[in-house]
């Protein structure tokens, strides 16, 4: 992990990376907010569609930045585990956007955005940061992953309305099923959890 950690802190543009997704997403939601009739808690969120890309390549290159270099025949040499390996970072980068994310949260907080909303933001910030760390530790190469993650986020909305049935595409797609699930999820899992405790 502190190895992992250490890796991050030295790769380059990651800082700018995390600084890109609060300040897009902080501005974004703050311009929609302003240009709305009403500032509700989706208008508040709507930054989070374009704070996901920086987060995105972020976690892309955690892990194809070692493969461009070699660097990651190292890694394994001192942690023969490929699983462990990707397991650090993949959790380093989850904590790395969380932290980010909650300080991106505060600002929404004071703009009106509902705790459990800021909340299942910086959650599904932290989940794509994770499945990009996974596309690149199957893909290796920064440009392709890159490419891979951002289809996968951006490209089901535009080409819905071009298949049979698109409702398929949008539940399958990050981007539009992300939020509403983890509503659910996030409001479902509390509860039961209260209710387990009781």
């Amino acid at each position: 992990m502190r190895a992992e950690w250490t890796k991050l802190r030295t790769t380059p543009g990651a800082a700018w990376l995390l600084l890109v997704t609060v300040i897009v997403t902080v501005a974004l939601s703050a311009a929609v907010c302003a240009a709305a009739t009403t500032c509700g808690t989706k208008v508040l969120l709507s930054g989070v569609y374009a704070g996901q890309a920086p987060v995105a390549v972020l976690g892309v290159l955690v892990v194809s930045g070692e493969y461009s270099t070699g660097l990651i025949h190292t890694t394994l040499a001192a942690v023969p585990s490929r699983a462990t390996v990707m397991a650090a970072k993949a959790l380093v980068v989850a904590v790395v956007v969380a932290v980010f994310g909650t300080a991106m949260s505060l600002v929404g907080l004071a703009e009106g955005l509902e705790l459990p909303a800021a909340a299942r933001a910086v959650t599904y910030l932290v989940l794509i940061a994770v499945l990009s760390v996974g596309v690149a530790a199957v893909v290796h190469d920064s440009a392709v992953a890159i490419g891979s993650v951002l289809g996968l986020l951006y490209l089901p909305p535009i080409l819905a309305p071009l298949v049979a049935n698109p409702r398929v595409v949008e539940e399958l797609a990050p981007m539009t099923a992300g939020l509403p699930v983890l509503t659910a999820w996030a409001v479902g899992g509390l509860l039961m959890g209260t209710l387990r405790l009781r």
